[in-house]
């Protein structure tokens, strides 16, 4: 188990905020498993399996975290504002359950972790039955959507690392390599400068780029092949993620590489233009998408235009059609245009922007024009 920051009132003043936020939703209980909702609330992601670790928070009365046994002490060090009570093997959580909540009078309105494990949401149950259900998530957007400054640069941080192994990835030797090997690449530069693991890699080459998640395998890269490389890790438990590009020099590349390529980073351009405070994340869909369908290639730009970032790689805000909600300073996503032509090649090109004040800040500094590598 790892901390975020050591400073244990940062969590305390979260954890009421999200007391705050069950009251104006007129939620009862809060029930979070490990993740990232439990990192951002008390500095740990805890301990994700078979053996139930939860928090508990009453909009009314104590917090509290339901643990086993063996992950008692790992856990001690971040109870410093709330009761921890151990369960053992032989016991189970069900009686801990029962001491926190089973005392509760009639239908209640609780919500629990999105990734909570079903096998623990029926406990829960069982344990309240008249409970009326619903998504953490509702009330956990509203407290991690929008950045702190120290939670801002520690994706600055985060970016800048990813910049580095970019820098170096493309001075190494594509040609006549498999993908899974420039993935070691990556993996190497990324911990090389800090970050403390790589959470994703996309090595998509030749026809396999034209798959927006490619399952980076054993295809041996020639010379002429569109690469797309999508990458992101994890820094002081806040996340990295970008994507560019590249040309493997040799051979003979699409005739229509420049003229798509060319498309996606006018996309990416228009994207960061439209991004400001009191727009909407659609309108930053649009923008992009916009660009990319006048240019004839609509149909080939499949998915949305980008996600949030933080605490996890994917997280709100969504900029997609349909998502009226209006941006902010601090609220961090990415924009990623991409163009996908099957059975010949893929262009992505994706950095971080973060909402300021006046406007937006792009926190990836690589190069948007495409490098050729050998």
């Amino acid at each position: 188990m790892s901390a975020t920051v050591t400073n244990s009132s940062i969590y305390q003043e979260r954890c009421q905020r999200a007391k705050e936020v069950m009251a104006e939703q007129g939620i009862d209980y809060l029930f979070i498993g490990p993740g990232a909702d439990l990192q951002y609330l008390i500095g740990t992601p805890g301990m994700e399996n078979e053996r139930m670790m939860l928090m508990v928070i009453p909009q009314k009365g104590e917090t509290a975290m339901i643990v086993p046994a063996l992950e008692k002490l790992a856990t001690s060090k971040f109870a410093n504002f709330f009761e921890l009570l151990d369960w053992t093997d032989a016991e189970g959580p069900q009686g801990r359950l029962k001491q926190l909540v089973g005392s509760a009078n009639g239908p209640v309105k609780a919500a629990v972790g999105n990734q909570l494990w079903s096998m623990f949401l029926l406990e829960l149950q069982k344990v309240l039955p008249e409970a009326e259900w619903s998504k953490a998530s509702e009330v956990m957007k509203a407290l991690r959507i929008t950045k702190f400054p120290d939670e801002v640069q520690l994706l600055k941080d985060a970016a800048a690392i990813a910049d580095k192994a970019f820098s170096d990835i493309v001075k190494l030797q594509f040609s006549g390599r498999a993908e899974r090997e420039v993935m070691g690449d990556i993996n190497n530069l990324l911990l090389k400068y800090g970050q403390e693991k790589m959470l994703f890699c996309i090595v998509g080459s030749g026809p396999n780029g034209a798959q927006p998640h490619h399952h980076t395998g054993d295809r041996v890269i020639q010379p002429g092949d569109v690469v797309v490389l999508d990458f992101g890790g994890a820094y002081k438990g806040y996340c990295s993620d970008m994507t560019r590009t590249v040309l493997v020099e040799g051979g003979t590349p699409d005739p229509d590489f420049e003229k798509v390529y060319n498309l996606v980073n006018q996309a990416r351009a228009a994207g960061h233009k439209q991004a400001k405070p009191g727009v909407s994340c659609e309108s930053v869909d649009a923008a992009a998408r916009q660009v990319i369908t006048e240019g004839g290639y609509g149909q080939y730009f499949v998915h949305r235009t980008g996600h949030g970032i933080g605490m996890e790689v994917h997280e709100e805000p969504y900029i997609v059609g349909g998502n009226g909600l209006t941006l902010e300073p601090g609220m961090a996503f990415s924009i990623e245009p991409g163009i996908y032509l099957p059975g010949r090649f893929g262009v992505r090109i994706e950095d971080i922007a973060v909402v300021t004040e006046n406007g937006e800040e792009n926190i990836n500094l690589s190069t948007h024009e495409y490098v050729r590598v050998k």
